[in-house]
Order: C-alpha cells, then structure tokens, then sequence
C-alpha cells in the first residue's frame, strides 16, 4: 500500500484526522486551529479535568476565544480524550508535552518517553508523527525514532496482521501478501512499523508567545524538518492546514537547533543588559535612560531591558538542554553557561536590593511585611512558570520577611520553595501595611499613581515608575 499517496490525498480532500498529544499552551491552540480550518481533531491528555472541560466548550487557555473552543467543539470538530487507544483513528500525531528540567538541571525526557511509547502501541501505518516540543538536537533522530520503533512491536494492528501471516501460511495461502509482508519486516516473519515506509517523523518546535496580541499559533512562521523528503511533504500539507506560513529545513536536528537559537539569543542579551544594569546602578546610571538613547541607532542594535531575572518555560531552560547535547560532542558552551549563570544570579540581587532599601529606612527584612506585585514572568499571562518573583519571595521568606502578594491573572500561587500563597487585594490599606512594595510584573491593570500615592517604600524592577525618588527605588 502507499501510504504517503494515502495521507496526502486525505489532506487534499478534508478527510484527515489529527491528533495533538498535550492539551496545555501549545496544544490547545494549536488543536482549535486545525479545527477551525474544517479538520478533525482528537486531543490527548493524561488530565480528566482538561478533558473534561475542553469536550463541554470550557476554555482555559487565555489566548483561545472562549466562543471559538465552543464552537469547534460543539461542531465536533475537537474532542479530548484520555483514551490513548484512540490514537489508532489517527492520521498525523503531534506531540506538545511539556520538556522540564530535572532537579540536576538535565532534561527530563519522561513526558516525551511516554508519547513515543503510546504512539508505538497504538498508531496505525501511514501515520505522520511531529514533535513540538522544546528539546536538545538529534531527539527525534536518536531519542524518538528508536522508541516508536521498538514499542511499535506491542502495535495491536501488526500482532493481528502477523496472527493471520502465521495462519496463511501454515495453510499455504495468500503466498503474494506474505511476501509482502515480509518487505517491512525488521525480523523475518514478524510484522511492525518502519521509518520512512509506514510511517514518518518530524520536528516542529513551537513559537508560541503568550499574551501577544499580534502574532499567535496561526500567523507565526512555522519552521519544520523531517527525516525524510516524503516526510516534510506531508509535514507541509498537514501544517498548511492549520498555519499561515510553514519554512522547510533540511533535517529534524536543524529545526531543532532553531529553536535552541531563538530562546539562547534572547537568553544571551537579557542577561548581558542585567549585567550591565546592575553596574550601572552602582554607577549612579540610569539604564533605562541608556537604553533609549541605545534604541535611537537605526541599525546593528536591538533594545532588550533588564529585570528581576527571565522566566517561562522556554527561555530559561533552553541553554541547558543545548549543555546537555553539547557534553556528548566534547564542546564547552562557555558564553552560554556565563549568561545562564547571571540570569540565574538576579534572584538573588534582587533580593539584596529589597534588603538595602529596606535597610535605608531603617528597617530589616526579618519581620518585615512585603507585598510583591505580580507573579507572573511577564505581564498580562497567567502563567508563573520559573518566574524569578516565586524566587525573590522564596528568599524574603527565608530571611523572616513576611510575604503577601497581588496578581490580577493568577488567584493562588507556590513559590519554588512550597509556600502556598493566595493573592490578596490591591487597595490602599495593604498597600499602606506594607514595609516594602516591590514592582515584580508590570501588568497593565496596576494603576502606578494609585500605588505611588500609598506606599511608604517601592523598589521598581520593572521601570514601571520612571523618575526615582526617597521611597522608590529602581533596579
């Protein structure tokens, strides 16, 4: 059978079904787009409580209109399900779970263990399969192809075409199907998946930006590599479907490096400007004003700003899984581990800031209440993954301070440390309560004069107050 000549005309004609394994920031979306342009799609989670909100037109993700998961669901275009069995009705696999890192800061490659293991038991022949998650080069070559393969011998479809093979021939029948039969084996007489004839793999990594209002799942440009030729023509329908704009590369570890790149550039000149501004703060500099002034050359610089330090999922994390490959080539990523050092050290100045405002008033920070704006690792999300102010409060803690804080996105919270927090509200009592304010997130809804007016002591890491003064003070 053709398989490829089988996916791409059911592509052509509306008929393919899809299937996105991980129903979180990436995911989501990306199923509502499919569903969206008229395809069906089939979500999996390993969480009941998105399932089930997702197949009762709940929406939980903020940059998804709640009218739009309704409606694709409700035309039963999308449905979620827990049911990895399922994968078996699918075309194309798309695979958007999370990639963490360990507590020894190596990644943690379980979560795509896992899929690879279900897609292998469970996938018919003739399937797409795409990653998407962020990772190291050479996963989907090294990590994900051998996984597949190898737990594809479990595949229910191949252990009753294999049944049947046996039968045929101990009666001496169909001799022309076991023949071709015997052309996919990896062992003579045993049936299973092979790369590259009965089904195929790529890499896509996710440019997903939460909160941007401008560019989202559908108008980014979408890189994609594949092992094979054949692979990235399917790739490329299956993809056009969904995205505006899909860019070919040559292979999955170049589209994987891509997305190394992307977060390591940023990574890189974040850190170099925290550097840069906490030397100017001893300097008696104002950064920011170094900033704009930078901004006004119409070529070869680009602004970044300092914080508190970066947070998210992807950006903070990204150096070590480029360490981590890097290792097995005998290769020292030394300006690489020196930014990843100083975003990993801002926490920590931060806090000796807060300290020393504190201590110009006469006050320490045992004892001390302190209110913190914003939790989450950028403004206006709902998202507080690695946020550097779970890091700071983890360490006011610590030091005996007492912590409150406000988020507008996010009702409760855990510091890195396990500190169960609940926000509290933001009105002129708590703020005038507090020893020490501290501008963690410049979400849009803080009202800066409001906050100005009834705080004894700010210290700003996000230049949300532009001119300092006895009671503010700036990164």
């Amino acid at each position: 059978m053709n398989y490829k000549q089988q996916i791409l005309s059911k592509i052509s004609t509306n008929n393919e079904v899809v299937g996105i394994i991980g129903l979180g920031y990436v995911g989501l979306p990306l199923a509502v787009n499919f569903a969206e342009a008229g395809v069906k799609v089939i979500g999996f989670d390993r969480s009941e409580a998105k399932v089930k909100k997702i197949n009762s037109g709940e929406n939980y993700i903020k940059d998804i209109r709640d009218a739009v998961l309704r409606e694709v669901v409700n035309r039963v275009k999308l449905e979620a399900t827990t049911d990895f069995s399922k994968m078996k009705e699918c075309d194309a696999l798309i695979i958007c779970v999370p990639t963490p890192l360990d507590k020894f800061r190596k990644p943690d490659m379980s979560y795509i263990e896992s899929a690879c293991i279900a897609i292998g038991q469970h996938m018919k022949p003739g399937t797409f399969i795409s990653l998407e998650s962020t990772t190291y080069p050479t996963t989907t070559e090294d990590f994900m192809l051998p996984l597949i393969e190898e737990s594809s011998r479990n595949n229910p479809f191949f252990k009753t075409q294999d049944k049947q093979t046996q039968v045929a021939r101990q009666e001496n029948h169909l001799a022309a199907d076991i023949h071709e039969s015997q052309s996919l084996n990896s062992e003579p007489g045993t049936l299973n998946f092979k790369h590259g004839t009965n089904f195929w793999l790529a890499y896509s990594p996710e440019r997903v930006d939460p909160g941007n209002k401008t560019f989202h799942t559908k108008n980014t440009p979408k890189v994609l590599g594949a092992m094979t030729p054949e692979g990235l023509e399917i790739g490329m329908a299956l993809y056009k479907r969904a995205i505006d704009d899909i860019y070919p590369v040559s292979s999955p570890r170049v589209a994987e490096m891509v997305k190394i790149l992307e977060n390591t550039y940023r990574l890189v000149n974040i850190s170099l400007i925290n550097e840069l501004a906490l030397l100017a703060g001893k300097m008696d500099i104002n950064i920011w004003e170094v900033i704009e002034a930078a901004k006004t050359k119409p070529f070869g610089f680009q602004a970044f700003y300092p914080g508190p330090g970066i947070g998210g999922h992807c950006i903070p994390l990204d150096p070590f899984y480029l360490e981590h490959i890097a290792k097995r080539f005998d290769f020292d990523l030394s300006m690489i581990h020196a930014a990843g050092h100083i975003n990993m050290r801002m926490p920590h100045y931060m806090y000796i800031k807060i300290a020393t405002a504190l201590n110009r008033h006469k006050k320490a920070v045992n004892g001390s209440s302190i209110l913190f704006l914003g939790v989450a690792y950028k403004p206006n999300i709902d998202d507080e993954r690695e946020s550097p102010a779970l890091e700071i409060m983890d360490t006011v803690i610590q030091k005996g301070g007492l912590v409150s804080y406000n988020d507008p996105h996010i009702p409760d919270v855990k510091t890195h440390h396990g500190t169960s927090l609940k926000s509290v509200l933001l009105n002129a009592e708590n703020l005038q309560n507090a020893d020490c304010v501290i501008l963690t997130t410049n979400h849009d809804a803080f009202d800066i004069e409001f906050i100005k007016e009834h705080s004894k002591l700010i210290v700003d890491m996000r230049n949300m107050i532009k001119e300092s003064s006895e009671n503010v003070y700036k990164l």
